[in-house]
């Protein structure tokens, strides 16, 4: 088959939550059918990464939107009544290499990943739409905690309607848990939906793979890992740091805290001034922070789809002190990840695992295979292609 796969991102390299899920579906994809990728950069790097494709994808078309310009003109959509999602990933360019593409190739089909490029799917052609989540919703919760809170819920009521619009027109949706999809068919019971998890890369997140950092041997600490320019990200490390973390070090003195992620925003710089806690900025290799530490946190209270730093911890044989938030995304819920909502709770749960075995990793990392293989998750889209083709 001949498969339009459209991406509001360049699914390379696979760093980060959006690229990751994104090049594995390439990926698997590649091995069977003629990849055609029309992709959306953000930088120059962006560009190249793209190109750097071609190895795998029949042609690749990459559209570079500078952030500046891409949100102007996004606001200026937003103010005349459209989505500012949306509004920021249209370009004509981009949609006329599409139009001269199909018209040459004449696709069997198209996956859209993400609502933001569902508009560049050619009329008439069979759709997989992969949500990933319900997008609308972040922005819905947004308005509850973040201001403007008006332009928020503004954005999240018109995405929504781009969602429900395309998860009708779409021969399937994908979400990539049970509680997305029921978030979906709140305000969109029609349409052929589907759940497609996400997976970890365990060759990668291996622990015996990984060289130690010297610079950790020998202490205790937590470890909070993710991009740290993202709000939810950002607002639960403050949370925690600030409401949490100093109740943890009244009760273990010798605790530390390593937030580790590229472009800590202010407010998680700030957080380096508190004894014990330390702000890496971007780092090479993260595994080796979370081979080292106690344990992963993932506090977020505001979490959608599934939270990868969670998955490559498993990977990696660790505990993780997660919200409800967090544990909702996850079913079944990995018995290595541990509930916490109040200061008692992880002060219970630090304490049991400066308790674990050496055996206890490996069995953590064990279950963790049995349950988040791209392999395994990926199969519902075979299916999809199957029953299309």
């Amino acid at each position: 088959m001949d498969i339009l796969f459209l991406s509001h991102c360049v699914p390379f390299p696979p760093d980060k939550g959006e690229r990751i899920r994104a090049f594995h579906e390439l990926n698997f994809l590649a091995r069977s059918h003629r990849v055609h990728l029309a992709c959306i950069a953000r930088s120059d790097a962006d560009v190249e990464y793209a190109r750097s494709l071609t190895d795998r994808c029949a042609s690749v078309n990459v559209q570079l939107i500078r952030s500046p310009f891409g949100l102007f003109r996004a606001g200026l959509k937003f103010i005349a009544g459209s989505s500012l999602t949306t509004g920021f990933y249209v370009h004509s360019s981009l949609r006329r290499s599409i139009s001269r593409l199909n018209s040459k190739t004449r696709f069997d089909l198209v996956l859209a990943y993400s609502s933001a490029v569902a508009p560049y799917a050619p009329l008439r052609l069979p759709m997989i739409l992969d949500l990933v989540d319900v997008d609308s919703e972040k922005w819905l919760q947004y308005a509850g905690v973040r201001h403007p809170s008006l332009a928020y819920r503004l954005e999240g009521q018109r995405l929504r309607r781009v969602e429900q619009s395309f998860v009708a027109k779409a021969s399937c949706s994908f979400l990539t848990t049970a509680s997305e999809i029921e978030v979906l068919r709140r305000f969109s019971p029609h349409g052929r939906v589907r759940q497609m998890g996400n997976g970890v890369d365990f060759e990668y997140f291996d622990p015996a793979g990984t060289l130690d950092n010297p610079d950790l041997s020998n202490r205790r600490f937590l470890a909070f890992i993710g991009s740290m320019s993202y709000y939810p990200n950002v607002e639960a490390a403050d949370w925690f740091a600030r409401n949490i973390f100093r109740a943890l070090r009244l009760r273990f003195p010798d605790l530390e805290l390593f937030i580790v992620g590229r472009d800590p925003a202010p407010p998680v710089r700030a957080l380096a001034q508190m004894a014990g806690v330390h702000v890496t900025g971007t780092v090479s290799d993260v595994r080796p922070y979370i081979k080292a530490c106690a344990a992963v946190i993932a506090p977020m209270r505001i979490a959608r789809g599934i939270q990868n730093k969670v998955l490559e911890a498993l990977a990696m044989g660790k505990p993780v002190l997660a919200s409800s938030s967090v544990c909702k995304t996850l079913s079944p819920l990995p018995s290595a990840v541990k509930p916490c909502e109040t200061e008692e709770d992880y002060i219970r749960e630090t304490q049991a695992v400066f308790g674990l075995h050496d055996k206890e990793p490996n069995q953590i990392r064990q279950s963790a295979l049995a349950q988040f293989t791209w392999e395994a998750n990926l199969r519902v889209l075979s299916e999809e292609l199957c029953r299309l083709s």
